[in-house]
């Protein structure tokens, strides 16, 4: 099978990639070449994508999704997320293992990866549970999960709280060099408290909030383990200035410590818990205009590796309880690209600056071959626009959950095109 898309601004930071005018020749589902004369387009094709006036990249790789699946379909499942995720772009997901039973088991995993590999719209990697049923009580059987197929391991949306058993964890992924991703929480400061950052707004609202000290003291903790151990530290979502000022100081001296940051933590302050309720509830809270311009200059400045969108959806029953007592989390994988390309617009970021954080970089970090378009790579691939302005909440939601906060957001351009492996597994044309 022989495709090309043509005409594009092909865009591959991996290879210090930009050609405002290119064509990606695929054969079986693989990159051929990257073609700068139209000679190439007298050749005869299986098909044709023409990406005038769009950019071609490499697929997204979003390491931190929650799809829910099994146990809580009613919010997400493998084949909605799946289609939420090429619609934004993504051509590779990581899932979260707090779901019904939780991933500590081969079985799950095995469930998992069957299940998505039938479905076949995107590639999702499962990651592991740190702790047996997320309790922070007894480490799963780390080896045995690593050689089913998981890709990393995390007991997202709780810390470790017992920090010698979370040294052990460090030190058994250290042996299988498998990564290791942190939800950055002293959960003794956050305990009995509202997930809204506290100052004026919570105050006003009548809650006791969350600083900025529940998260740095864990990012504190894992750095000091990471760097004991050796092992493979990722920082998840990222929200506030005090923490980049940590990684920073050891980001020189130890490469195996990498961190993200959302496009919610991005652009949007504690002050739309006012407009949105609970649609801006989320771990770590919304915080400052200050913690906004430090994180986008961390990205800026590549201290923050990667963006990902900590997609969490809820149901809307559950998100319209009272603000205390609904779930944290947004959903974000439609909504990634055109927040980005928002902040590339207003010349906070540059487009090869977002391509590296959601594509490069997490494949280096994973070990995948993925986010470049080199020669003999999987032809993952996103064609997009970066010109049109939307409201993010009027757009098309596959997620089985609406829980956006980007309602009434002005983001810019839309995905047209994500290839898998060459085919073609969203068209915009086609919705």
């Amino acid at each position: 099978m022989k495709k090309i898309v043509k005409n594009g601004r092909v865009l591959d930071p991996s290879q210090s990639l930009d050609l405002q005018k290119a064509h990606v020749e695929i054969i079986n589902g693989c990159i051929e070449k990257i073609h700068t004369s139209d000679d190439i387009l007298k050749q005869q094709f299986d098909e044709i994508i023409d990406a005038q006036d769009l950019v071609v990249a490499p697929g997204f790789i979003d390491m931190h999704v929650h799809l829910r699946d099994p146990g809580q379909t009613y919010k997400e499942d493998l084949h909605s997320g799946s289609m939420a995720a090429v619609s934004g772009g993504f051509t590779s997901v990581l899932c979260m293992p707090n779901t019904s039973p939780t991933n500590d088991s081969v079985n799950t995993t095995k469930y998992i990866l069957d299940k998505a590999r039938s479905i076949g719209l995107c590639k999702i990697y499962p990651v592991g549970a740190l702790t047996c049923g997320l309790l922070g009580k007894e480490l799963v059987d780390f080896e045995a999960l690593y050689e089913a197929g998981c890709i990393a391991f995390s007991d997202d949306g709780r810390p470790c709280v017992d920090t010698a058993l979370f040294r052990r964890a460090m030190e058994i992924a250290s042996k299988l060099n498998v990564l290791v991703i942190e939800h950055c929480e002293d959960a003794f400061l956050t305990q009995g408290r509202t997930t809204i950052h506290d100052g004026e707004i919570a105050k006003k609202l009548g809650f006791q909030g969350i600083n900025s000290a529940s998260e740095t003291r864990d990012v504190s903790r894992s750095i000091v383990l990471a760097s004991e151990t050796g092992a493979k530290l990722h920082l998840a979502h990222m929200s506030c200035a005090e923490s980049l000022e940590m990684i920073r100081a050891v980001k020189n001296k130890f490469d195996h410590i990498s961190c993200e940051v959302s496009p919610h933590h991005l652009t949007l302050t504690v002050e739309a818990v006012e407009r949105l309720g609970t649609f801006a509830k989320m771990y770590p809270p919304l915080r400052t205009q200050k913690d906004i311009e430090a994180l986008q200059l961390a990205l800026k400045d590549r201290l923050i590796d990667v963006v990902a969108t900590d997609h969490a959806p809820h149901s809307d029953e559950e998100k319209q309880k009272p603000f205390s007592q609904a779930p944290n989390g947004v959903i974000g994988l439609q909504s990634a690209l055109p927040v980005m390309l928002t902040l590339v617009n207003m010349k906070r970021l540059t487009l090869q600056a977002v391509i590296e954080a959601m594509s490069v970089r997490p494949a280096e970090l994973l070990g995948l071959k993925a986010g470049s378009l080199k020669k003999g790579y999987p032809a993952d691939l996103v064609v997009f626009s970066t010109e049109t302005e939307q409201d993010l909440g009027k757009i098309k939601q596959w997620s089985k959950s609406n829980n956006t906060p980007f309602s009434h957001f002005m983001g810019r351009g839309y995905v047209e095109h994500t290839l898998l492996d060459g085919k073609s597994v969203y068209a915009r044309g086609d919705q």
